[in-house]
């Protein structure tokens, strides 16, 4: 009796876990769709920032392999020049952040810059690969 008491109370403590998992899982939201505090709006502005740098630089990799094509030297320069981009993209960022200084906000504005201008940077830089495509 008691073997069967036991065995009774393990599987209702496993389908009370199984309920309050579920139920838990179903519940989670994707803070990025609806963010609700200044917390979640710097986590958004600094997912959507990654994403834009990962696609920048994907398509800095494929020019960079264009270019290799090339019997002059350009990649050499256009290094330097993306290396200088990269240099002013975070100091303009900085500047416009540095008006929130010691605010929660500061990153959300500076992600946000980030982003926008990485993304504006790609832009060009596929503009630039179709070109050389011709």
């Amino acid at each position: 009796m008691k073997r069967i008491f036991d065995t009774t109370i393990i599987i209702i403590i496993c389908v009370l876990g199984m309920v309050v998992f579920a139920q838990k899982k179903k519940t989670e939201r994707d803070p990025c769709k609806d963010p609700m505090s200044q917390a979640e709006m710097n986590l958004c502005s600094r997912r959507e920032y990654e994403k834009a740098d990962a696609e920048m630089n994907k398509v800095y990799k494929q020019l960079m392999l264009e270019l290799a094509g090339y019997e002059s030297n350009h990649r050499p320069k256009f290094q330097e020049a993306q290396s200088l981009w990269l240099k002013y993209r975070d100091a303009n960022c900085d500047s416009e952040a540095s008006v929130y200084e010691g605010g929660s906000i500061r990153p959300t504005v500076y992600y946000s810059c980030l982003a926008s201008v990485t993304r504006e940077r790609t832009n060009r830089l596929k503009a630039f690969l179709v070109e050389i495509r011709g």
